[in-house]
């Protein structure tokens, strides 16, 4: 039983670090950047301590975007408000577009609708974006060029956790999440990350994109299911790696890591098991450690395996953020390697976080809480004032 339990720890630990050194081993910069005419899409709700480094950095942009689609969902929402004091900072126009109210279908999914409707055949690309990210200087760029190129139909990337001032919660939710970042099985999932997320021109007019969005609570969950319905060529930039800084405390993050993982459920529900089984064969190191408190010196040497390949991980997560460009303080680092080096632990606490995703009925997003029946099959249950707690 002990020979059992640790190898299956083992090796599933092994297999996420197997992700890391293989994400490092391609981590590079695109070798080719072409211009082009790029327009942004951002869906917003709620005033948010995000939204002016953010259209900072859409300012520094070597890639002038020809304009920016901010999507709210009515006048009284503080968004506006909010983007129209930012607006100056822009080197390029905005538009505004108030989008009403759908019970039928996400908030979000009812902004993009609306947005989408002022779209015109003058770019060269379409780009989404989630008003949560800092994104690189270089990042729209890197992210529309094999869109306008034709080397790719769709493009995505992925969020990177910054955790300055973050708490425990946060913390092990960046575990799982950078693990997701990195590993095989997102790049196999076939989900788009509609924080981060290039349409060519040609591909924008196949998808019908209102169509697709008309009655789905998940954007990116559409977006990717009308991709591989059409068969387009959906590249994932391991180079688009954002900075997410922390938004809200624990019990935000825990929030927001549970309705990704419920997307995935409702969306993807394969992905969703094999995600569980993963987890739950590295969280096999808590019993082994049950087994070699009771004297067993294969269970504790299998223990300290586990332990120093989670170290190992901890360590090279360290080097993929300072890859992105973020420079964490000593505090941070230093959680996340104790994450690592506590494995038989954290594994246990990450596979208890993937179980809150395994009630989909009813998810709060933002404001408003939905009933999700299916992929399809959403209704608005109950909207509390913009900007409130999740």
């Amino acid at each position: 039983m002990t020979l059992a339990l640790g190898l299956i720890a083992l090796l599933a630990t092994l297999a996420w670090l197997a992700g890391v050194v293989w994400f490092l081993r391609f981590f590079r910069p695109p070798a080719i950047e072409v211009p082009g005419r790029v327009t942004l899409l951002l869906a917003v709700t709620g005033r948010t301590d995000g939204l002016p480094p953010l259209f900072a950095a859409l300012a520094r942009q070597t890639l002038r975007p020809r304009r920016m689609l901010v999507a709210i969902e009515a006048e009284s929402d503080p968004a506006l408000a909010q983007v129209r004091e930012l607006e100056p900072l822009l080197p390029f126009p905005i538009e505004i577009v108030v989008a009403g109210l759908d019970d039928t279908r996400s908030q979000k999914a009812t902004n993009m609708i609306a947005a989408l409707a002022r779209v015109d055949a003058e770019d060269d690309a379409l780009v989404l974006l989630d008003a949560d990210i800092l994104p690189q200087d270089h990042w729209l760029s890197w992210l529309a060029t094999p869109a306008m190129n034709g080397a790719a139909d769709v493009v995505t990337g992925y969020r990177w956790h910054a955790l300055d001032g973050a708490g425990p919660g946060r913390h092990l939710v960046a575990w799982l999440d950078r693990a997701l970042a990195l590993g095989p099985r997102f790049l196999a999932s076939g989900l788009v990350w509609g924080g981060s997320v290039a349409i060519s021109r040609d591909a924008l007019a196949r998808m019908d994109l209102p169509g697709a969005l008309a009655s789905t609570f998940s954007t990116d969950g559409a977006i990717s299911r009308r991709a591989r319905s059409l068969g387009l060529r959906v590249l994932t930039r391991r180079a688009v790696l954002l900075p997410t800084p922390p938004e809200g405390g624990d019990r935000e993050a825990v929030a927001f890591k549970t309705r990704q993982l419920q997307i995935v459920h409702v969306y993807v529900p394969s992905l969703w098991v094999w995600l569980g089984v993963a987890l739950h064969a590295e969280a096999l190191a808590l019993p082994l450690a049950l087994v070699g408190m009771a004297g067993d010196a294969l269970a504790l040497a299998f223990l300290a395996a586990v332990s120093a390949v989670g170290l190992l991980r901890a360590a090279l997560h360290d080097r993929v953020t300072r890859a992105v460009g973020i420079r964490e303080g000593k505090v941070a680092r230093a959680l996340q390697l104790a994450l690592g080096a506590l494995a038989p632990v954290t594994a246990p606490a990450v596979a208890i976080l993937f179980w809150t995703s395994a009630r989909t009925r009813v998810i709060r997003w933002r404001h408003i809480e939905y009933e999700v029946l299916g992929p399809d099959q959403v209704r608005v249950l109950r909207r509390h004032t913009p900007g409130a707690a999740a």
